[in-house]
């Protein structure tokens, strides 16, 4: 047993080796290797407003690292970043147009176009263009970006004109709304036209020009004028896009998705038949007018003959007093637009009105008031009334 004295000096035996130990080694320490710095970092940034816009930014540690982008074109940017849709398994997938910007240590890409929610998306910095010291140790980066589905329903296609379904044979176009913006760009592979008649798809039916309102909300869908046109080339290689008394149908592929991400979901058709060739231009003269009475606001109805176009009923058409003023009203179209209603905002006045069409109103095969879409010399008699001069129909509101 060791006694308590014994104790006391074992103790004071290991302080002092201690000490001596630090004496001759120094106190122990635990040696941390410093992190190196990266070169490079990648970042995607959200704008808060609109989450499908977005700024990419690679940031150097070293302003420098884009002396070599100072007056690079186009392509060589592309080559250092690039922003585009996630690669899938074996597509070639383009990078996105945009603008590029260099800031002090910054290189920033912006797109041109608002992005598209529900779809991935991939920023990569390559730093091998840039062609840096061997000291700097950069390597390729890559970040993702992805913008949610909001919680909405999904788009519908609310009308497609005309509304008919007797179009002539050489029919032009159609006027298709949808309830919210729809993608634009390659567009055409959602449509086809089907000659049910024949039970076969129509080759190559479509102008592939898109023309949207500036909502995005409605697309001009046209046939393609060459193959409406007797004698043209395209007419002449493939035949007429209609033939006089088949069944057709126009189809939208539900894949087909609006700005939101969301796809239309179920199949949209219009089912048309194809009636006579339509070459005559419409004459105003020949239009009959249902005139309302003073003190009302009942509409002034004016009876076209035959459907004409659905846009330029509503653009070209307007009522005017004696003096040249406009009356200000709202514009219905009724039984396939062969009929145009004008309804005033105030009640009719006594006084004499006209009700004016712009020369460049056309009926469903491109006929306008001005001329017809297509002119065979060696028919045009030399009596036809010159259209131009009856564009407008004159009447009067009396007690």
């Amino acid at each position: 047993m060791i006694k308590p004295h014994q104790q006391i000096v074992e103790r004071h035996r290991r302080q002092f080796l201690a000490v001596l130990l630090i004496c001759c080694w120094g106190l122990p320490t635990e040696i941390h290797a410093s992190k190196p710095v990266e070169p490079f970092t990648l970042k995607i940034t959200a704008n808060p407003k609109d989450p499908r816009q977005c700024l990419v930014v690679v940031t150097a540690n070293q302003p420098e690292f884009w002396s070599s982008l100072k007056q690079a074109d186009e392509e060589k940017l592309h080559e250092v970043l690039t922003f585009k849709l996630q690669k899938q398994s074996g597509q070639n997938i383009p990078a996105m147009l945009g603008r590029y910007r260099i800031k002090t240590n910054r290189l920033e890409f912006e797109p041109a176009f608002p992005l598209v929610r529900g779809t991935r998306y991939q920023a990569i910095f390559d730093p091998k263009p840039l062609e840096l010291s061997a000291k700097t140790k950069a390597k390729l980066l890559q970040a993702e970006y992805y913008i949610p589905l909001p919680n909405l329903k999904p788009p519908r296609v609310l009308a497609i004109y005309p509304s008919g379904k007797r179009l002539p044979a050489n029919h032009l176009k159609f006027y298709i709304q949808f309830s919210e913006p729809m993608q634009q760009g390659e567009i055409f592979d959602y449509f086809s036209l089907f000659n049910k008649t024949q039970n076969k798809q129509v080759p190559r039916p479509f102008r592939h020009t898109e023309l949207w309102s500036p909502d995005g909300k409605q697309l001009t869908l046209w046939f393609h004028p060459g193959r409406q046109k007797a004698g043209v080339n395209l007419n002449v290689e493939l035949g007429a896009i209609l033939n006089e008394g088949d069944e057709y149908e126009l189809k939208i592929d539900p894949k087909w998705a609006s700005l939101s991400g969301h796809a239309l979901g179920t199949p949209v058709s219009k089912p048309f038949s194809a009636v006579a060739i339509d070459e005559r231009q419409p004459f105003v003269k020949d239009w009959k007018l249902s005139v309302p009475l003073k003190g009302t606001r009942k509409p002034l109805i004016c009876e076209l003959g035959e459907p004409l176009d659905y846009v330029l009923l509503k653009d070209q058409m307007k009522v005017q007093t004696e003096q040249g003023a406009i009356v200000k009203g709202q514009i219905q179209l009724g039984q396939h637009e062969s009929v145009w209603r004008f309804i005033p905002d105030s009640p009719w006045q006594t006084g004499h009105y006209r009700l004016v069409a712009g020369t460049v109103l056309e009926d469903l095969a491109g006929n306008s008031i001005e001329r017809p879409f297509a002119i065979d010399l060696s028919k045009r008699k030399s009596n036809t009334p010159n259209a131009s001069e009856s564009r407008f129909l004159e009447f009067a509101i009396t007690d």
